[in-house]
């Protein structure tokens, strides 16, 4: 039940953050201090895995296969330079969730994690896209395998780094 209810929480915090984008920013930043607070030991995690996501993103960007609309908040107008800072924001949330869920995760294979990491990435950039949170100038397909490509690469890292600082108490 109790990773039931992480999951949905998850997909709460995924909806409010491509959905909303810069509408729900300061609620997203409550849930993930809030969250930090509850499971200190999760904030290590969240940003040096974050790490890896941002800085893929930052370069898909940059490479032009995701284009973001810019913000109309004046506030958040620098991040038109930079991916947004609900994407961010999102990638510390997930990464959150894998540490609250690491025990389950630590059980399952490494290529079903690549698999299911890989898919599971795709989907939720493809469904961002329908949602206008994201633009894919190469078209939907080439960006697809493109993007569960790369996720392979995150969620392989995601695995590795998360038995390593479980093993050794590092966080």
């Amino acid at each position: 039940m109790k990773y039931i209810a992480i999951g949905l929480g998850f997909n709460l915090f995924w909806l409010l953050a491509v959905w909303g984008q810069y509408q729900y920013v300061t609620l997203l930043m409550s849930l993930l201090i809030g969250c930090w607070l509850f499971y200190r030991r999760c904030f290590p995690y969240a940003l040096l895995a974050s790490v890896i996501g941002i800085g893929g993103d930052y370069i898909l960007f940059q490479l032009g296969v995701m284009q973001f609309p810019l913000p109309t908040d004046p506030l958040f107008a620098p991040f038109g330079y930079f991916i947004p800072l609900w994407l961010i924001l999102l990638w510390l949330g997930f990464t959150s969730m894998v540490w609250i869920m690491r025990e389950q995760v630590q059980r399952l294979p490494l290529w079903g994690v690549i698999i299911g990491g890989s898919l599971g990435g795709a989907v939720s950039y493809w469904t961002g896209l329908t949602l206008g949170a994201v633009i894919w100038p190469y078209g939907e397909l080439v960006t697809f395998i493109g993007i569960a490509l790369v996720w392979s690469i995150y969620s392989g890292y995601l695995l590795w780094l998360l038995r390593r600082m479980s093993k050794r108490g590092a966080v």
